[in-house]
């Protein structure tokens, strides 16, 4: 337990160090904005991150998400996506797109002296996208060649098998990247009608971690979002995800040499009960070299390259999944293996020095995780995003701290039951 304490405290000594107090600003128009002055550094992170979410997504345009969010860096009706870049770029910045299961992103890196330049492009970038004809279809090809390349990689095969059948119906289990056929149907009617409905400031949360103000950041959005038609966006269905009742094999054929297996339970939203006790599972499960899978999988019985688990924070049904990389005949050996463990922590509780341990790792981890200050942009948006608050890496470690043998016992039970299992194998 003082180990534990020590780490938290070191945690919160190196929060309080290097940052002066968050701090959330809401537009009028809806735009949520969460500062995080640091004025010890000459570095500012700017994160965009718009609730928009795979369930957006007509079900024949799936792709259509990411398919904007590069179309976002390719110009505006203002400026060319080269020029954009060559301005940053001579300020010392870099700016990137992406898409998560519930959101988008648009990110930079800059140095303070670039910090208006980098909200005005991003403001750009997200309010007035050209999405010419030519980008549009240029961009098609890369996202389905991007499609493409997911389907052959095998982790990320694996794991869309496994998404497949924890969520079949829900909007989880679509591709991220979408795929080759509906991304050849997308025209740029289609992504303009996209963004027009789902990019508005009600959706949209900025952070800004770095050396900046929270005048002179609220002043340099304000300039750029202040603005931004403040119409709602269409409303959006709530989806459900039906428990898994029966454990099912989802088998895969990829040019891989080595079996990949993915064994993965179903568990609870960002901050729903039973959150906190599934990462400190995880954390048992293979948070170090002598957690209970990696000891048993890898040095114990020898069937492993690498073994490996996670969880991830999402607004919706999460999942924790097993992933190990082994030869094609231990396959069955390791799934035995995994699912012997889990039931073992369905019945019996792990000792208070095991957990201890868990907690520790998971602790530090986290620490490291946001020591970036990227990172820590990303978390006070998407904890935004989620409605958890900006303070909830705080409530994070306490809540983890105060997790007993016995709650994870009972999360073990409640979601440990009926596995979902992906293998990829290689092809002869």
């Amino acid at each position: 337990m003082r180990w534990l304490l020590a780490v938290i405290g070191l945690c919160l000594l190196f929060t309080a160090a290097h940052a002066e107090d968050t701090s959330r600003l809401p537009l009028p128009n809806g735009l949520r904005l969460i500062v995080k002055p640091d004025m010890g550094t000459d570095v500012v992170a700017i994160e965009a991150l718009l609730d928009v979410s795979a369930a957006d997504e007509p079900a024949d345009t799936v792709g259509i998400r990411y398919l904007t969010q590069r179309l976002l860096l390719r110009g505006t009706t203002n400026e060319t996506g080269d020029s954009m870049a060559q301005r940053l770029s001579k300020v010392g910045g870099l700016c990137d797109a992406s898409v998560g299961l519930d959101y988008v992103e648009l990110y930079v890196l800059v140095p303070t002296d670039g910090f208006e330049l980098a909200v005005s492009l991003v403001a750009d970038m997200l309010r007035h996208p050209a999405f010419l004809p030519e980008q549009v279809a240029k961009q098609k090809e890369q996202s389905a060649a991007a499609a493409r390349a997911s389907e052959d990689d095998p982790f990320q095969a694996t794991y869309q098998a496994l998404r497949d059948g924890l969520y079949r119906d829900h909007s989880y289990h679509r591709p991220t990247f979408g795929d080759p056929r509906s991304l050849a149907g997308i025209s740029r009617e289609d992504v303009a009608a996209f963004h027009g409905a789902f990019y508005r400031p009600s959706r949209t949360v900025i952070a800004v971690c770095g050396g900046v103000s929270d005048t002179r950041a609220l002043r340099a959005v304000r300039s750029g979002f202040g603005d931004w038609r403040a119409d709602p966006p269409p409303p959006r269905s709530k989806e459900d995800v039906a428990p898994v009742t029966s454990s099912e094999v989802i088998a895969r054929e990829l040019p891989s040499r080595r079996a990949q297996v993915m064994i993965g339970f179903l568990a609870p939203a960002a901050g729903q009960p039973g959150y906190y006790e599934i990462q400190v599972l995880d954390s048992l499960l293979t948070g170090r070299s002598s957690a209970r899978l990696p000891k048993l999988i890898r040095e114990q019985l020898g069937l492993a390259y690498e073994v490996s688990s996670f969880c991830p924070t999402l607004a919706g049904p999460s999942h924790l999944a097993v992933y190990v990389i082994t030869e094609p005949f231990s396959v069955e050996a390791v799934r035995s293996a995994v699912l012997d463990v889990t039931a073992k922590l369905r019945v019996e509780p792990p000792s208070a020095k095991e957990v201890e341990k868990a907690k520790r790792f998971l602790i530090g981890s986290y620490a490291l995780g946001h020591q970036r200050m990227r990172d820590q942009a990303y978390a006070l948006a998407w904890y935004e995003i989620l409605g958890l608050g900006s303070d909830f890496g705080e409530r994070y470690l306490s809540a983890i701290q105060a997790i007993t043998p016995a709650q994870v016992q009972a999360t073990a039970n409640a979601i440990l039951q009926q596995p979902i299992i992906a293998v990829a194998m290689p092809v002869d």
